[in-house]
C-alpha cells in the first residue's frame, strides 16, 4: 500500500514539476514575442526563472527541451537551434 502511495505522489510531483516549468517557458516565449524575437530567449533564462519561482534547479538541456517546446507550441519554430546529441 505505502509503495502505491508513493508511486502516486512521485507522478503528481513530477506533473507539478512539468506544469511549473512549461509554464515559465512559455511566459518568457510570451513576453518575448510582445517586446523581442521569441526566438532570442535562451535556455538560461529559463533555468534562471525557473529558480526564482519556484527554487526548481535544473540544467540547461532541460531549460531547453521546455523552451523548445514552448516555442513550437506557440507556432514559432526552433530550426535555428543546433539538434541535441543524445
Amino acid at each position: 500500500m505505502f509503495k502505491k502511495l508513493r508511486a502516486r505522489q512521485i507522478r503528481l510531483q513530477a506533473r507539478q514539476r512539468h506544469s511549473r516549468l512549461m509554464g515559465v517557458a512559455e511566459d518568457l516565449v510570451r513576453e518575448a514575442g510582445v517586446k523581442q524575437v521569441p526566438e532570442k530567449v535562451s535556455p538560461v533564462e529559463v533555468a534562471c526563472l525557473a529558480f526564482a519561482r519556484y527554487q526548481l534547479r535544473i540544467d540547461e538541456a532541460e531549460a531547453a527541451d521546455y523552451l523548445a517546446a514552448a516555442l513550437v507550441a506557440r507556432g514559432y519554430s526552433t530550426d535555428h537551434w543546433p539538434a541535441a546529441s543524445a
